[in-house]
């Protein structure tokens, strides 16, 4: 089983997949779908925990946003333990928070230049755990909720949202336009390859 999975993950690489994508990830977000102002509160909570790396918040359903469940709650908790290996990665200018609320690897020639071929493999492996998390997430507050499927897009945009908010200046995040930017201004490059 092992090697099966390894197996898998070395294709997913091969093939230059950064990020598990979803037939759900290209939805127009329908923001009547559900209560915007308790949604965006609630994303904001959840993404100032886990900028913070709080591995037990305690936060509060609102307005019809159920969070208190244990696939959303094990989704917070796996994602601020994660927080070091996402802060590094966006740190390091190779990484940027896509505007589908998920985080993507700029698989571009400096980026290929940097460390070895385990250490991008790790990388990888790390943005597609976030990416499930993040998924779980969302599809959490969906099921526990209520909410129809059609929130899930409207769901996506308001967490990249609070996510934007929390990242550090000069991390990267991808604009309404689909531009990649920096927080704060001038557009950060990567580092240089030595």
């Amino acid at each position: 089983m092992r090697v099966v999975l390894v197996f898998s993950i070395v294709a997913l690489l091969s093939a230059g997949c950064a990020s598990i994508g979803s037939p759900f990830s290209k939805i127009k977000p329908d923001y009547s779908a559900l209560p915007a102002d308790a949604m965006k509160a609630v994303a904001k909570e959840i993404e100032t925990a886990i900028a913070k790396g709080e591995r037990e918040p305690k936060i509060a359903d609102q307005g019809g946003v159920v969070v208190n469940n244990e696939s959303v709650m094990q989704a917070i908790r796996t994602r601020a333990a994660r927080l070091e290996l996402i802060d590094g990665m966006l740190n390091s200018g190779f990484a940027y928070e896509d505007n589908h609320g998920l985080i993507t690897i700029q698989r571009n020639a400096a980026y290929k230049k940097t460390g070895t071929s385990q250490d991008r493999d790790r990388n990888a492996v790390a943005i597609i755990s976030e990416n499930q998390s993040r998924w779980t997430l969302y599809e959490g507050i969906v099921d526990a909720s209520h909410f129809s499927p059609r929130a899930l897009g409207a769901i996506q945009q308001i967490f990249h949202e609070a996510r934007v908010d929390v990242l550090k200046d000069g991390q990267k995040y991808q604009d309404a336009t689909g531009a990649i930017v920096a927080k704060g201004g001038a557009p950060r490059t990567a580092p240089a390859v030595k």
